[in-house]
């Protein structure tokens, strides 16, 4: 699950696996080897499209359901809600 720690790792590295596998302390490799970045990066896509009022309603309700499945709580769910509405 996402928490703000590992969403603050994400977001050092603008969600570029290539730069984190190349540049991440292994602290950072360890407490993000459970995550699915194709994932993640696919709810980011959402959610910077939903900031833009391209999807559905329907969709929207998607999006948020899959928002609350990654994250493991209310805050990093707002965390990542305001860095996806700044790109």
């Amino acid at each position: 699950m996402l928490t703000v720690a590992k969403l603050a790792i994400l977001i050092k590295y603008r969600w570029d696996y290539r730069r984190f596998n190349k540049q991440g302390l292994s602290e950072e490799k360890s407490l993000l080897a459970d995550l699915d970045w194709h994932t993640l990066a696919e709810l980011l896509q959402d959610l910077t499209l939903y900031h833009k009022n391209l999807v559905s309603d329907e969709y929207a309700v998607k999006i948020h359901a899959a928002l609350r499945t990654a994250c493991a709580d209310d805050e990093t769910a707002q965390t990542l809600l305001g860095y996806a509405s700044t790109l």
